[in-house]
């Protein structure tokens, strides 16, 4: 009677533990169907390791020139900076739309079209209206710039992210009173990482500043899913960038200006919005940052030593690519892109295998017996995800491992989210952000001739 009493209770815990790991797992989950020329469906997901969490996501439309965009944005330093950029950014990229893409003459206010945002975007009054007078006088001037507003995606992106950022450590400068804006100062004084994609009906950009990467996941025709990088990291891991710093400086500074893996010794990622202390020369520091407790880093002889020019990706999107991950560092310090696709491919198998087969308004026969194969594969060889969304289910495997089983998986869970609550959690792992973006096969498949 005690044997089975102790058995009872036992399994009474495992399940409210389990319970708990699933909740902690999915409470900031978020799914859109979104069905708009190639973008099908959305799924996001974020875990906090800082308290508060210093990542951000967003996602919106441009309705000048129907491109969706959509960021992930690792803040380092405090989250003003990132919090700031994932609402301030896309109306700059909105304000930089090509003149052969325009579609409509929409005043700059009125250009964008939220999806969803991790940021509530709630600014103070005076800020709010300096940022709307920023990116008019930014529109203004893109148009009457003739090499921007003929020119490419490639570019028009570049002089988007370079203005929000010069903005950005403009507000916090002392204003003809003298006055320092804090909040505007916080934000330049911490920083963002942020990879973005700019997704105009087949076209596909890539931007990206720091450490966050995008991954694109391409079927063979045997099925199997291949993972295709569209960003690189900029650290020290990577040679060109290494050499880009190095070569910007003089050589009496190439003991002091990376150091330990880092810039000047302290900063990890090499390009990012706002960190201000690598770009300011120090009189200016010494004005605006050191009385709020920012001191500027040694060895600051030459600056700006940080970039805020994206490195931006083009890619032409196939009815073979089937989804986009757009994620933070803290999943890539878990799992492999080859990995990350592998989840997302069967994931998406296991689940339209639970579902009737209903072919869409368009599909071709060879489409519907294609999709009639993919689903006999997913029977045999996949089960129901236990996440619906999957972004989740990329951060469940993340965390809990890839193999040992269900068991084995929720055991490693419960040691992770249950034991170390966000912010000491900071100590093991990093705030992790997901963005799944599944493409629309159909749509892809109709648009072949379509140029950019």
């Amino acid at each position: 009677m005690l044997k089975r009493r102790v058995f009872h209770e036992f399994r009474r815990h495992n399940r409210s533990s389990r319970w708990n790991a699933d909740a902690h797992l999915r409470a900031h989950e978020r799914s859109a169907n979104v069905e708009d020329d190639a973008i099908m469906r959305v799924d996001t997901c974020q875990l906090a390791a800082n308290n508060p969490i210093e990542d951000f996501y967003s996602a919106a439309k441009c309705l000048s020139s129907r491109a969706f965009l959509f960021g992930v944005f690792d803040g380092h330093g405090g989250q003003q900076c990132s919090r700031h950029i994932s609402t301030n950014l896309y109306p700059y990229l909105c304000a930089s739309v090509l003149k052969k893409h325009e579609i409509g003459n929409y005043p700059p206010d009125q250009r964008l079209e939220w999806l969803f945002s991790s940021s509530d975007g709630h600014l103070p009054n005076a800020f709010k209206s300096r940022e709307t007078r920023n990116i008019s006088e930014y529109h203004k001037e893109f148009k009457k710039n003739a090499n921007a507003y003929t020119g490419t995606v490639r570019e028009a992106l570049k002089l988007a992210f370079e203005t929000c950022d010069r903005d950005l450590g403009d507000n916090a400068l002392p204003n003809a009173k003298g006055v320092i804006d804090r909040h505007a100062a916080m934000v330049a004084a911490s920083g963002s990482c942020c990879t973005l994609a700019h997704i105009r009906s087949r076209h596909l950009h890539v931007a990206n500043l720091g450490d966050a990467a995008a991954v694109l996941g391409v079927v063979n025709p045997n099925g199997s899913v291949t993972a295709r990088q569209l960003s690189r990291a900029h650290c020290v891991d990577n040679a060109d960038e290494v050499h880009r710093i190095r070569i910007a400086h003089p050589a009496s500074e190439s003991q002091t200006v990376l150091r330990g893996g880092r810039l000047l010794g302290e900063l990890f990622p090499l390009r990012a919005f706002g960190d201000v202390r690598y770009k300011w020369p120090l009189d200016l520091q010494k004005v605006v940052l050191e009385p709020l407790g920012h001191p500027p880093p040694q060895h600051l002889y030459t600056p700006p030593y940080l970039s805020t020019s994206p490195e931006v990706f083009y890619h032409k999107l196939t009815p073979n690519d089937r989804f986009l991950v757009l994620a933070t560092d803290g999943l890539w310090e878990w799992l492999d892109p080859d990995t990350v696709v592998r989840l997302v491919h069967d994931h998406t198998l296991g689940t339209i295998t639970q579902q009737p087969y209903v072919p869409k308004s368009g599909t071709t026969l060879r489409q519907v017996r294609e999709q009639l194969k993919e689903r006999a594969k997913g029977e045999q060889r996949t089960k129901k995800p236990i996440d619906e969304n999957c972004a989740t289910h990329i951060i469940r495997h993340a965390l809990g491992g890839v193999s040992g089983g269900a068991t084995k998986q929720y055991e490693r869970l419960i040691d992770i989210l249950q034991v170390v609550p966000p912010g000491r959690a900071r100590n093991y792992r990093d705030d992790i952000t997901v963005i799944v973006i599944h493409f629309n096969e159909t749509f892809l498949d109709g648009h072949e001739e379509d140029e950019e």
